[in-house]
């Protein structure tokens, strides 16, 4: 995702930071957010073109995307051509890129494959400033997902507007949670949100691709923790005037937050895109923590119970129970 400069500048806790703490303390502390410093995989690629045109506009992708036929080098040379890129304003770049590529060969050989395999795509990264490079294929890619979004028999309806229903596109909100004495600041940013102004249904949408089978999706969902992911972002929802932001003219009753859906497609065979409504068991599982086939997951209140332990002793070099166990882990039986 392409995230707007103000919410991206924005110092509140996203999902995105809160659950590096379920990994390791220092994955949260020097998180910092979306940077250039790697080079994205070409799914991610993928995906950020796909929901900038459904949640943006094809325009604002032209903007941000450049298509180019010059190819990466391979392997340790097209590392070493993005560390060359990334370190391009300090003197030693030369050197930071061969050592970042992990190059044990003559220097003066690196810099004869730079110049015959390299340039050209170090050129074009230049020339790309504040943009994102991709290739025919991907674009390609990119532009038959789109439409196989919009013209889907079960997807189709997510992207047109009626009288009634409209359609609400990256949604910023921010919010604050308190917890055992402490108040966060937190945010949240939803691709879509499909308001039915006169019922109040509100459906929370967020878009997927992957490079996987969508058959198999639902154990991604928790690879990628999804469901912390959709828990975030309801408790966001209804921590805000719902009427007011988008305009609802009910004249009865509240309006009511639906199950948080995934719109799904596979970047590899697009064509057939699948919706998952996320239930309120595994929202449940997002939010307090809880079991998804034999597997115990910590959801957003136990990472925050962390981030109080870690913010209290500020002690980050080790997980918390690693302190509380003076450092032994014990290795048993399942």
């Amino acid at each position: 995702m392409i995230i707007d400069d103000d919410y991206l500048n924005s110092e509140s806790i996203n999902q995105s930071r809160l659950k590096k703490i379920l990994a390791h303390p220092l994955i949260y502390k020097n998180y910092k957010g979306q940077s250039d410093e790697d080079e994205p995989a070409d799914a991610t690629l993928i995906g950020d073109g796909v929901d900038m045109i459904l949640t943006q506009s094809k325009e604002k992708y032209d903007e941000k995307f450049l298509v180019t036929t010059a190819e990466k080098p391979s392997s340790k040379l097209g590392d070493f051509v993005w560390a060359l890129y990334q370190n391009r304003h300090n003197s030693d770049a030369e050197r930071i890129a061969y050592e970042a590529a992990g190059f044990s060969i003559d220097i003066a050989v690196v810099r004869k494959n730079f110049k015959e395999k390299g340039k050209e795509y170090y050129d074009m990264l230049i020339a790309s400033e504040n943009q994102k490079v991709i290739s025919p294929s991907q674009h390609n890619t990119i532009l038959q997902i789109v439409e196989s979004f919009k013209n889907s028999p079960f997807t189709s309806k997510y992207f047109k507007e009626t009288d009634n229903i409209k359609i609400f596109t990256q949604v910023a909100i921010e919010f604050v949670i308190e917890y055992d004495g402490m108040k966060f600041h937190c945010k949240a940013l939803l691709d879509m949100v499909i308001v039915n102004i006169s019922s109040g249904e509100i459906i929370p949408v967020d878009i997927k691709t992957t490079g996987f089978a969508l058959n198999s999706w639902e154990d991604q969902l928790f690879k990628f923790r999804y469901d912390f992911q959709s828990a975030w972002y309801l408790t966001a929802l209804k921590s805000i005037d719902l009427k007011e932001r988008f305009g609802i003219n009910m004249l009865f009753g509240e309006p009511v937050v639906k199950d948080f859906i995934f719109l799904v497609e596979s970047q590899k065979f697009p064509g057939n895109p699948l919706i998952f409504e996320i239930d309120s068991s595994i929202v449940e599982i997002g939010t307090n923590g809880g079991v998804y086939k034999g597997v115990y997951y910590e959801g957003y209140i136990q990472a925050l119970d962390r981030l109080v332990y870690h913010l209290e002793s500020d002690k980050w070099d080790y997980k918390r129970e690693d302190y509380e166990n003076y450092g032994v882990r014990r290795v048993i039986q399942k």
